[in-house]
């Protein structure tokens, strides 16, 4: 017969086989997920560690590849522009350590060095004072090299009427500064005493074939006759690119004046278009500026380089690593 006993036992055994169920089941499917867990652990460190290798790898042939570049490019510029005379015309505010490098990689090549000009923010001629001050360093110029009387009344005559608008006036007289600039021997020294330009001389030496270094070209001379140009500018320029740089570069393709376009680039969006990338697509200088827009690595100073010895044959292209690049060195002739 059964009692209530009998009943008790039952319910007891019934929840202590549900209890060591439910114990042994979350025991093993604890263990189960533990397992996975520590496979997927041991998988991803297994991919970090290879991709730690393969990092490495790759991190010792950029460091080979740039000691072989850094190495390479003083064979490669060696005697490239014998007596070549070259003119480097720089932006304030751009980097200046490229310039620099740039500067011993034309010595290395054995250019006749002309020196730097250094572009300063009084080129904006962001009020008439500044306009006037710059026509009047052109006039005055213009009278010191040639042999005609001086102009009657000021020096400031060639300055547009005062019916022009300022804006027009200040670009006017500026295109006149950068004819000038490369046809006329005096103007740069006229600019220089004005504030317009800075003048960093070559180096002592530079260009020299013999222990004898000749003297640093005076001002007055500058530039020579047959000078190839070098304008670099991009990003920090203190004068706006669309203001002197591509109005320049524009001028000595139309002026007759060989010349290479260099920036310092950055490998981000638009980073190396900053103003090689808009003379890329500029139609008064495309196919006549050569262009190099990586001018920070020993790779675009040997462009520069051999762009400038390309020039000599009327030979053009583009150089880098950036949008529009060709290649990353001039080719040897056919």
């Amino acid at each position: 017969m059964i009692n209530l006993r009998y009943h008790v036992v039952s319910l007891v055994a019934v929840f202590l086989a549900l209890g060591m169920g439910i114990v042994m089941g979350s025991t093993v499917i604890d263990r189960v997920t533990v397992d996975a867990l520590n496979n997927n652990l041991n998988s991803v460190r297994s991919d970090v560690n290879r991709t730690r290798d393969e990092n490495r790898k790759l991190s010792e042939l950029v460091r080979e590849g740039q000691e072989f570049a850094d190495q390479s490019l003083t064979h490669v510029v060696r005697n490239q522009l014998p007596g070549v005379p070259v003119l480097v015309i720089a932006v304030n505010g751009v980097d200046r350590k490229p310039v620099d490098s740039l500067r011993q990689s034309l010595e290395t090549a054995g250019a006749s060095l002309q020196g730097t000009l250094w572009v300063t923010s009084k080129m904006r001629l962001d009020n008439d004072s500044e306009t006037r001050a710059l026509a009047a360093a052109l006039a005055s110029a213009s009278t010191t090299t040639t042999t005609a009387p001086p102009a009657t009344g000021s020096p400031t005559s060639s300055v547009p009427p005062s019916t022009t608008t300022p804006e027009a006036a200040a670009d006017e007289v500026r295109q006149q500064a950068l004819a000038k600039l490369i046809t006329e021997p005096g103007s740069v020294a006229a600019m220089v005493g004005a504030g317009f330009f800075g003048y960093e001389p070559p180096p002592a030496g530079a260009g020299a074939t013999s222990t004898s270094a000749p003297p640093a070209p005076a001002l007055g001379v500058i530039p020579a006759a047959g000078t190839r140009f070098v304008v670099v500018s991009g990003a920090g320029a203190e004068v706006g690119d669309d203001v002197l740089a591509i109005p320049l570069a524009r001028a000595l393709a139309t002026g007759g004046g060989p010349a290479v376009a260099a920036e310092s680039g950055q490998d981000t969006d638009g980073g190396r278009g900053v103003f090689v990338g808009l003379l890329r697509g500029d139609a008064a200088a495309n196919g006549k500026v050569s262009t190099v827009d990586n001018l920070e690595s020993p790779m675009g100073q040997a462009a520069v380089v051999l762009a400038l010895e390309e020039l000599g044959q009327a030979r053009v292209g583009h150089f880098g690593v950036g949008p529009g690049a060709q290649r990353l060195l001039p080719a040897l002739p056919a």
